[in-house]
Parts: C-alpha cells; sequence; structure tokens
C-alpha cells in the first residue's frame, strides 16, 4: 500500500536488482545495476550506479554482491 506524506509525496526504495552491465573508459570502469522500485513493475526498473546504491541502500546488498 502506498504511503503518502502530508505533502503528497511518497518514499520509494528499491526492491530488487533485474540486472547488471558495466561502462569502461580509459582510465576507469563504472557498474550499473539496473533496479526495480517499490510500488513500479520491473518494465519500469531503471540503471543506477552501483557504488550510489551500495551507499544509500546497503540493505539491498545483503544477499547479492
Amino acid at each position: 500500500m502506498l504511503e503518502l506524506q502530508e505533502d503528497l509525496s511518497y518514499q520509494e526504495y528499491p526492491i530488487r536488482i533485474v540486472d547488471q552491465a558495466e561502462c569502461r573508459t580509459y582510465q576507469k570502469s563504472i557498474k550499473f545495476l539496473k533496479v526495480q522500485w517499490s510500488n513500479h513493475s520491473e518494465d519500469e526498473a531503471t540503471w543506477e550506479r552501483k557504488d550510489r546504491l551500495r551507499e544509500e541502500y546497503p540493505s539491498l546488498f545483503q544477499h547479492s554482491s
């Protein structure tokens, strides 16, 4: 169930990792994860940087690497 705040906003959180990819440049590599968010279908999953997700949502990585 969607819980609305007083300002009619709601909190999104990642519920699962759908896919992963890596972008390489000459000097570094950046890992991306395709994430399904709460209140959204898998078709609406978005690509997010792995390092930022790990920092913001550490519980998402308790069962995966």
